[in-house]
């Protein structure tokens, strides 16, 4: 294990002038990949969070329906109501 993480080190250690953060972070914020990955950030999140709250309003479509259903059999057959 030794052998893999020295060599690695060493490189990254060499390497860190050739390491820069992305436009995002460090960069011009008016040019126009700094404004194209803002808009892709955003996409991005907005679509995540479309997707993940269908997944949530969903669940809670079929609970609803679920407790009505239950309630709905349990008025037909109240002498079933026990077991």
């Amino acid at each position: 294990m030794k052998r893999i993480i020295l060599p690695l080190a060493i490189i990254l250690i060499l390497s860190l002038d050739a390491v820069y953060a992305c436009a995002t972070c460090f960069g011009d914020p008016n040019s126009k990949a700094t404004q194209g990955m803002n808009f892709a950030i955003i996409a991005m999140l907005t679509i995540t969070g479309g997707v993940l709250s269908s997944f949530v309003s969903f669940i809670y479509v079929l609970n609803k329906r679920a407790k009505d259903y239950a309630n709905k059999i349990s008025s037909r057959n109240p002498e079933n109501k026990g077991s």
